[in-house]
C-alpha cells in the first residue's frame, strides 16, 4: 500500500474514531453535569464554543485561498452547513437523550446506505459491485444488531430522531461533495462550520434554557475532557475536516461507508465497556461489519468518476 493510499485511509479511520466516540461523549456529559445539560443544551454549547473556531479558521484560509466559486457551489456549502447545524447536530445531541449508545451507533451505521443512494441519485451514478457487496453486509449486521434492542435506555422516539438524522446526513454528504470539489478540505470546512454553528447558537438561543450549559462545559474534568476533548476537537473539528477529505479522494459512498463502519465498532466497543446488554447475535453482526470493513477497505479499480 502506498503512502499516499494510506494516508487517504487515514483521513477515513480518524473521522470514524471522532464520529464514533460522539454518543458517549455527549451521554458522559449529561451525567457529568446533570442539571446543565441535556440535548439541547449540549448542542447550544457546541455552537456557541465552535463558532469563533471556524471563524477564525475561514479567516485564515480566504486569505490564504480566496477561492472563485459559483453561487451554486456557495449555495451548496451554505446548505450543507445548515444541513450539518440544524439537522445532524441537534437531532444527535436530543436523540442521545432517548436511546443507548448502542442504538446510536446501530443507525449511525446505517448511513451508508442513505448516503450512497442520495449520491447515486444526486450525480447519477451506479454504485459498484464492490460497494453492493459493502452495503449488503452492512445492512445485514446493522439489521442483526438493532434487533436485539440491546441497551436499557433505548427507545422508539430516539431511534426514529435518529431516522431523521440519516436524511439529514445523506443530503449534507451530497452538498458537501457538489461544494467542495477543488478545495481544500480546511476551507469547504470552515464555510460549513461557520454556517453550522451560527445556525445551532441562533435557533437554540430561541429555546427557553437551551443556553445554560454554555459556561459550565469546564465545571469538571470529566465535563471538560468530553465536551473540549470529544465534542468540540475530536468530532466537530478533526473529525469534519477529516472526511471533507476523505470525500474528496474518494467520494461519498466510500468516505461515507468506511467512516460511519468505523464509527460503528469503536460505539459498539464502548457500548461492551460500558456493560450495555448484548445477546448471540451481537457477535453474528459483529462478524458481519468487519467483512464489511474488510470489503470497503480492499484495493480497487481507480473509477473515472467518484461517487
Amino acid at each position: 500500500m502506498s503512502a499516499t493510499r494510506a494516508g487517504h485511509i487515514a483521513l477515513i479511520v480518524i473521522t470514524g474514531i471522532g464520529w464514533g466516540m460522539l454518543a458517549p461523549a455527549t451521554k458522559g456529559l449529561f451525567a457529568a453535569v446533570p442539571g446543565a445539560f441535556d440535548g439541547f443544551s449540549v448542542a447550544a454549547s457546541r455552537g456557541v464554543w465552535a463558532f469563533p473556531i471556524f471563524a477564525l479558521l475561514f479567516v485564515y484560509t480566504w486569505r490564504r485561498d480566496r477561492p472563485r466559486l459559483e453561487p451554486r457551489r456557495w449555495a451548496a456549502l451554505v446548505g450543507a452547513g445548515l444541513m450539518f447545524g440544524l439537522g445532524i447536530t441537534v437531532l444527535f445531541s436530543v436523540a442521545a437523550m432517548y436511546t443507548s449508545i448502542a442504538h446510536l451507533s446501530f443507525l449511525i451505521g446505517s448511513s451508508p446506505v442513505t448516503n450512497s443512494l442520495a449520491a447515486a441519485l444526486a450525480f447519477r451514478l451506479p454504485i459498484g459491485r464492490r460497494q453492493q457487496i459493502s452495503l449488503a453486509l452492512g445492512i445485514v449486521g446493522v439489521g442483526l444488531l438493532a434487533a436485539t434492542r440491546t441497551g436499557g435506555t433505548a427507545g422508539v422516539f430516539g431511534d426514529g430522531l435518529m431516522i431523521l438524522w440519516l436524511g439529514c446526513f445523506a443530503s449534507y454528504a451530497v452538498l458537501l461533495r457538489y461544494g467542495g470539489v477543488g478545495l481544500s478540505s480546511l476551507f469547504a470546512m470552515s464555510v460549513v462550520g461557520v454556517v453550522s454553528m451560527a445556525a445551532v447558537t441562533g435557533a437554540c438561543a430561541l429555546i427557553p434554557g437551551a443556553l445554560r450549559g454554555a459556561p459550565h462545559v469546564a465545571d469538571t474534568p470529566v465535563a471538560a475532557g468530553w465536551f473540549f476533548g470529544e465534542i468540540i476537537f475530536g468530532s466537530t473539528i478533526v473529525a469534519q475536516i477529516a472526511y471533507a477529505g476523505a470525500v474528496r479522494r474518494f467520494g461519498v459512498a466510500i468516505a461515507t461507508i468506511g467512516a460511519e463502519y468505523t464509527a460503528l465498532c469503536v460505539g459498539v466497543a464502548y457500548s461492551l465497556y460500558a456493560r450495555e446488554p448484548w445477546s448471540w447475535l451481537t457477535v453474528v453482526a459483529g462478524v458481519l461489519l468487519c467483512a464489511a470493513l474488510a470489503v470497503t477497505f480492499a484495493p480497487r479499480e481507480r473509477s473515472a468518476v467518484p461517487a
